[in-house]
């Protein structure tokens, strides 16, 4: 009989122990997307997927330039935005997956306004002009361009919450402000 008590006794005690260790489990995996959740804001996420549909199109500017031109000026600096731009855009997707998961968001850009876009009609062009035109056109757009995702990037930085995401906004001005100068300069401005 003290036998049977004392298994009785180990099974609750294990029933216990189990019950509790579940318990804990589930309030650290709530305390992990609570924490998660508390590491951004609607901006931060705002911000990086809209930087996705951005970014995804200066990368497809950048990778017409070499068979659009023969201008090495205008060669070099595709190449060293279309480098910046395909390592932010691993950042920005990496972000909204993380957040996806966290939050039942979706990371997909489709149907959100994004400053500085260039027309779908203005691309078409770019892809069928070559030389001076193209150059002249691609610089402007590009600008422009550029200039939204300036905007953007200060309201992220007055805005968001993570620091992560507030990094690169301040990476994205602090580069791109810089090539727009340049850009104006290669278009005698």
């Amino acid at each position: 009989m003290k036998a049977v008590a004392a298994v009785c006794a180990a099974l609750l005690a294990v029933m216990c122990l189990s019950s509790c260790a579940g318990s804990s489990h589930q309030h650290s995996a709530s305390a992990a997307q609570s924490a998660s959740e508390a590491d951004h804001n609607d901006v931060d996420h705002s911000f990086a997927r809209k930087m996705v549909t951005h970014h995804e199109q200066t990368v497809e500017m950048a990778l017409m330039v070499t068979s659009n031109t023969k201008n090495q000026q205008v060669i070099d600096l595709a190449n060293r935005i279309y480098g910046s731009q395909v390592s932010e855009l691993q950042a920005f997707r990496s972000f909204l997956m993380k957040w996806s998961d966290a939050q039942g968001h979706d990371t997909a850009g489709q149907g959100v306004s994004v400053a500085g876009m260039v027309a779908q009609s203005t691309i078409d062009k770019l892809k069928s002009m070559s030389g001076p035109e193209f150059d002249r056109l691609w610089l402007t757009s590009m600008i422009d361009h550029h200039r939204g995702a300036i905007t953007m990037a200060h309201d992220e930085v007055a805005h968001g919450r993570n620091s992560d995401v507030i990094y690169l906004a301040r990476s994205i001005i602090s580069s791109e402000q810089p090539e727009i100068g340049q850009m104006n300069q290669m278009l005698g401005g």
